[in-house]
């Protein structure tokens, strides 16, 4: 009997940006992922795509909601009332150290060139899992940082837009003629600030939603950033190598191939994660005139590796990187 595979579940991010649901949605029909907000009644396209049951949030509780952004509106107090204070700032962040990076992915790569060997992480007692930071509230701050992130990147691309255009009829150059400038045409990796911070807290929250059915199943996540994969597979001994395609067609939004498509893709992924292993076979191709293309990548982390880092005991977990080429 085959392992049940659940729907695609986006992470370590509650924030989706436009660029990653576009990454996501070109790989998979339906996408699951963990919002800290009430409902998306005032964003039209996420209300659309929830319509048509292409993506399926799992909202928090009004009461966890209600608390966490109660927490951010006092940080927030705090930070407008002590701005420019350095000395009280160090203060904060010595006792509520959420955005350190000590731990970080460099500093991590940095120890496995220098042959550090992985030690498993010793039990936590209850009083230190009491001070442990809220993962909700960790969750909220990286929200606030890549939705402002991401403001800041639109309004810097209508600049340049209008610098080009300005330019084109100083020039006399027609709109075709102009190319824009690449650093605009991929979005920096949000997940590599704070990556130990998003994935340990992501989990947590994520174990409290249920996100994890126990032994014996697999959970399948699917994230846009290489920082995140390359941190869990550096954390975790055993991981699988089950897919890694640099360059692989993929349809475009109108294409009437996409849906077919879609369900061969994922069809050819869930027989990689239920046998565990490298895949044997091609994936399937589109073989139309879309262009778009992408690269992806799948990591398999067994059930001992997974509890060692996350003590999650039994649970087997997948995770998809998945990106577009520009």
């Amino acid at each position: 009997m085959t392992k049940p595979i659940i729907t695609p579940m986006f992470f370590p991010f509650s924030h989706m940006r436009k660029d990653q649901l576009e990454s996501v949605t070109a790989f998979f029909q339906k996408i699951s992922f963990l919002p800290l907000v009430a409902d998306f009644n005032a964003d039209r396209e996420f209300t659309r795509l929830i319509a048509q049951d292409i993506l399926q949030p799992i909202f928090p509780s009004d009461g966890d909601l209600e608390v966490v952004e109660r927490q951010v509106r006092s940080y927030q107090d705090w930070a407008q009332l002590h701005r420019g204070n350095e000395k009280n700032f160090r203060a904060l962040l010595q006792e509520q150290p959420y955005f350190t990076d000590d731990t970080g992915l460099s500093s991590i790569q940095s120890q496995i060139r220098r042959g550090t060997q992985k030690k498993e992480a010793p039990e936590e007692s209850a009083e230190q899992k009491k001070k442990r930071p809220d993962p909700l509230l960790l969750l909220k701050f990286a929200e606030i940082l890549d939705v402002k992130n991401e403001e800041i990147e639109d309004e810097l691309a209508v600049l340049e837009q209008s610098k080009s255009s300005l330019f084109s009829q100083l020039l006399g150059e027609t709109s075709e003629t102009l190319y824009p400038d690449p650093s605009f045409a991929i979005a920096d990796d949000p997940g590599s600030i704070m990556t130990e911070e998003r994935v340990i807290s992501w989990f947590r929250y994520s174990q409290k939603k249920g996100v994890f059915k126990g032994p014996g199943s697999t959970a399948f996540l699917v994230t846009t950033s290489p920082a995140v994969l390359e941190f869990m597979v550096s954390r975790c001994e055993g991981v699988i190598n089950g897919l890694d395609i640099d360059s692989i067609k993929v349809h475009e939004n109108e294409c009437e191939n996409r849906c077919r498509w879609h369900q061969d893709f994922s069809d050819f992924l869930e027989k990689i994660i239920v046998n565990e292993s490298s895949f044997r076979v091609a994936p399937p191709t589109s073989d139309d005139t879309c262009s778009l293309t992408g690269k992806i990548r799948l990591c398999l982390f067994p059930g001992d590796s997974i509890k060692a880092f996350l003590n999650i005991p039994g649970q087997s977990i997948a995770v998809c990187l998945v990106q577009l080429k520009s």
